[in-house]
């Protein structure tokens, strides 16, 4: 049975915590829980539809063995008007980022049938989603004009999570990898 499946990295530590308190901040003064559907704070990586799991496991098990972690920056609040307004923190690129993103792209494409268009690394900006699919227009401009910063962390890169994408809006941990 072919399954929607993706790729991220799961934040932990002062990252997660961060990202956690605006999640909190959407669902308390805006009413808006979509992006609650997983309930890790994550960087995606890549998705599509694969029939194979056990095997993209094995392989992405064995690309965990060769990265090393790594750190990422965020850098502010961005937007994706034209898709259900969506707000994100900012990722920088780093060339490890880079690199890392088109490794797990590669095994995806290897693995996957219709990967995610706007994942692909001409494509990709890698953010953090902190609202999606339930916020309004009015609220998305409220929060523009109250939270027009924020403040910026380090995250490590020290697991590759892999997720299914259900019927129903869920979002399900499959497993998770370490990276050391």
């Amino acid at each position: 049975m072919t399954k929607t499946i993706g790729l991220a990295t799961l934040l932990t530590g002062k990252g997660k915590q961060k990202v956690l308190e605006f999640w909190d901040v959407f669902e308390e003064e805006y009413n808006s829980v979509g992006v609650q559907s997983f309930d890790y704070p994550n960087l995606g990586f890549q998705g599509g539809s694969c029939k194979d799991i056990n095997s993209l496991i094995e392989d992405l098990i064995e690309l965990c063995k060769k990265v090393r972690s790594f750190e990422f920056e965020t850098h502010g609040i961005g937007y994706f008007e034209d898709t259900a307004n969506v707000v994100y923190l900012s990722v920088d690129k780093n060339p490890n980022l880079k690199e890392l993103h088109n490794d797990l792209n590669s095994l995806m494409k290897r693995h996957c049938d219709n990967i995610f268009k706007l994942y692909e690394p001409d494509n990709w900006v890698p953010h953090i989603t902190l609202a999606m699919q339930d916020l309004s227009d009015d609220d998305l401009n409220r929060f523009k004009s109250e939270y027009k910063n924020a403040q910026n962390f380090n995250q490590e890169i020290n697991n590759i999570a892999l997720v299914e994408f259900k019927t129903d809006g869920d979002v399900e941990l499959l497993e998770k990898i370490d990276i050391l």
